[in-house]
């Protein structure tokens, strides 16, 4: 009863409070606070309290690589929204995101090597990135956007965890980054002002070194410590790093 309680309500409630913060601070700062882990963090958890350690072990390496799928998708729809609507921007962004993902899900490397890889491929993925312009208007986000992010987060939990069995840990771990807030904000964004996704993913993309920690500490401490003390250090190694990037972000938010 517990674990369905905290399905219905903690991601819920992650993005919610992250939607708002990036309502106050602009389109940058909301894309960087999805670097926080707000949609694979409670699936790893989960995936502790139904599938056991061993396997969240793996989805966090899973995770930890699908970060560069993630961050495919964000290049992906940066490019083709200064061009084209939304509806073909998250369709060819979602192509790039399953063709990295695809490609990942066969690939057996150690989490140093794997940390070090997206950490390298970010940097790249950020000089790739278009050079956002400033927006012609003020944006004006609706109501509804906010009810929207919440319900997919509770719907993306309850699928991720619900088929994990059947996909195993590593698949499971790369489908967790899946960029479906990312796709809510990017979308939501472009309406408004293309400017403003790219500003949207750019920033989500800045934010990824944190999620990369995040998963990186989660996996290494997991099978050493007891489950609360392996989620405080990876949150730890999460915020420390979500710090050293603000600079950076606030740049160009």
């Amino acid at each position: 009863m517990l674990v369905l309680l905290l399905k219905i309500l903690l991601a819920p409630l992650l993005i919610g409070l992250v939607s708002l913060a990036g309502r106050k601070w602009g389109p940058g700062i909301s894309g960087w606070l999805l670097g926080i882990p707000v949609n694979s963090g409670p699936v790893l958890l989960f995936f502790v309290l139904e599938q056991g350690r061993e396997f969240a072990v793996h989805a966090a390496l899973g995770s930890l690589l699908g970060i560069l799928a993630w961050a495919s998708f964000g290049l992906a729809y940066a490019w083709c929204c200064l061009r084209l609507p939304w509806w073909w921007s998250t369709l060819l962004g979602w192509a790039a995101y399953f063709a990295v993902a695809f490609l990942l899900i066969p690939i057996k490397v150690g989490d140093a090597w794997a940390f070090v890889t997206v950490c390298a491929a970010l940097i790249v993925i950020l000089v790739a990135f278009p050079r956002p312009a400033e927006p012609r208007t003020a944006l004006v986000h609706e109501q509804s956007e906010l009810w929207l992010r919440m319900i997919t987060a509770t719907a993306i939990i309850f699928v991720l965890t619900g088929v994990a069995r059947a996909l195993g840990p590593r698949a499971s771990g790369i489908l967790s980054a899946f960029p479906a807030y990312t796709t809510i904000l990017a979308v939501f964004n472009h309406r408004l002002d293309s400017s403003a996704a790219v500003r949207v993913l750019k920033g989500v993309s800045a934010g990824l070194f944190t999620a990369a920690s995040f998963f990186l500490a989660l996996a290494v401490s997991l099978t050493r410590v007891s489950v609360v003390a392996a989620f405080a250090l990876a949150i730890l190694a999460a915020l420390v790093v979500q710090a050293g990037s603000l600079m950076f972000v606030r740049r160009m938010a």
